[in-house]
């Protein structure tokens, strides 16, 4: 399961960069200001396809909105983003799907 508060505080944090109002992003992206409020609130996850048009609109990649360098430490996540960088969409998808999986399965056999 992807973490909903880290993916949210990305993306307000890119959009801040950007100089951008909710609204702005949410022409941008063909989406309404109420959606982009539910994703920066963490109430609703992007799809892939609007990963990718926030990303674009943001000026990052899909990786930078995903995955946290403070949590991993840099080298490790930047092992996994350089990792990730040339995958096609589909290809990101299907990483993407079984790191969330095995994520949770490690955090089961942990309790």
């Amino acid at each position: 399961m992807m973490n909903h508060v880290m993916i949210s505080n990305r993306i307000q944090h890119y959009r801040h960069l950007a100089k951008l109002t909710q609204e702005q992003l949410a022409d941008m992206v063909d989406a309404s200001d109420t959606y982009i409020r539910k994703l920066e609130s963490g109430d609703r996850l992007p799809s892939l396809d609007m990963l990718l048009k926030l990303s674009k609109a943001l000026n990052t990649t899909p990786n930078h909105l995903l995955l946290s360098t403070s949590v991993l430490g840099k080298s490790t996540s930047s092992s996994i983003l350089d990792l990730l960088s040339d995958c096609t969409p589909s290809e990101f998808f299907v990483l993407y799907e079984n790191m969330a999986n095995l994520k949770g399965l490690l955090r089961e056999n942990t309790k």
